[in-house]
């Protein structure tokens, strides 16, 4: 009896380990997208004194031209790595 108590405590912990790291891993890709942009941004105004607007602007604005807000702020959260609150705000300030 005692060891089938401590199996499921390992097993429990091996999953809660698991699950914290996919959300850690999660989280340090969406900020990697957000450095890589950052540091795009950062090369532009150092060459050109100027930044230009992302190519997917464009995208963006058409869909929600087309009602499609939702479609549009999925594009702008994996475009940018960004959180919903702050693709939301993104989408809503094109």
């Amino acid at each position: 009896m005692d060891m089938t108590w401590i199996m499921i405590f390992v097993g429990a912990a091996l999953v809660l380990v698991y699950l914290i790291y996919g959300s850690v891993n999660e989280r340090l890709k969406a900020m990697e997208t957000r450095m890589n942009i950052m540091q795009e941004t950062i090369s532009q105004l150092t060459a050109e004194g100027q930044v230009t607007e992302p190519a997917i602007n464009e995208e963006l604005r058409r869909l929600v031209k087309d009602g499609k807000t939702v479609e549009a702020v999925k594009k702008a959260r994996k475009a940018f790595g960004l959180s919903l609150l702050e693709a939301k705000r993104y989408v809503d300030d094109l």
